[in-house]
């Protein structure tokens, strides 16, 4: 018994990576910070490309054309709500959309005592 006493504390102190072997770490679970911050960005309707908008769950790539196309004719989206006026999207599925989807003001051209937009 003695013999392999000294045996298994020669092995721990020898081979150190061994004794760690039989009891690998676990993965770490993602924390409650990261969960939340991912779920909290937003992707802004008035910058986001087609392909982004397509990213989108709710919006495949018929819809997401329907979005640009109107902000190309109409403009920067002013509030998420404008989007019921896009074919396929009605307050239920806006109401999805909006978990995902933001809406920034674009900033005005600042114009000089000249006139001229800088």
């Amino acid at each position: 018994m003695k013999k392999m006493l000294c045996a298994l504390i020669g092995t721990v102190l020898l081979f150190p990576a061994l004794a760690l072997a039989a009891d690998p770490p676990s993965p770490q679970a993602p924390t409650a910070g990261a969960v939340v911050g991912a779920a909290q960005r937003k992707l802004d309707l008035n910058r986001a490309t087609l392909t982004e908008l397509v990213g989108v769950p709710g919006i495949g790539p018929s819809t997401a054309e329907a979005i640009v196309e109107m902000r190309t004719k109409r403009g920067a989206f002013s509030n998420l709500e404008e989007l019921i006026d896009v074919k396929g999207i009605g307050p239920k599925k806006l109401a999805t959309l909006s978990a995902y989807l933001t809406v920034t003001q674009p900033t005005p051209a600042t114009t000089s005592s000249t006139g001229t937009t800088r």
